[in-house]
């Protein structure tokens, strides 16, 4: 029998009325827990204060070099991932870290973008995987 996985947001609501909650496939399931992942900080999640990436503990830093805090949030991911989604084997994570010009209201701004690529196996099924988000950071926005 296959395993069922949920779609994230949970609807708290049809759960405590018994309804059917969407389902989602093995890599789409991977693809929202590594997704929650990376935009939680340490201890923002009470029951397990490791759950999270090291991301936010330089949203605003703007004295650490580039490469430094390139490798800091990469290898802070890579160990999360590894003890929270044991789903994917093989893991491989990169980040990409540049500034780039966000145009608001009535000017532009800069702002530091973060690339993040975990790449791996599924190992359930055996497939290639890949998950890939960008988001700015200082403070946090989506593209």
């Amino acid at each position: 029998m296959p395993m069922e996985y949920y779609t994230l947001p949970l609807d708290l609501g049809k759960i405590m009325r018994q309804d059917e909650h969407p389902k989602c496939s093995l890599l789409d399931s991977v693809k929202h827990h590594l997704h929650l992942l990376v935009t939680t900080a340490f201890g923002e999640f009470p029951e397990d204060p490791r759950f999270g990436c090291g991301i936010w503990e330089h949203d605003f830093d703007n004295l650490t070099s580039a490469h430094k805090l390139r490798e800091y949030i990469r290898e802070s991911l890579l160990q999360s991932v590894q003890v929270h989604e044991q789903r994917v084997g093989a893991l491989r994570v990169t980040i990409g870290l540049r500034q780039e010009e966000v145009p608001e209201q009535e000017s532009s701004r800069v702002r530091k973008r973060i690339d993040v690529t975990i790449t791996g196996v599924l190992l359930l099924t055996n497939e290639p995987f890949a998950y890939r988000d960008s988001f700015f950071v200082g403070p946090l926005s989506y593209q």
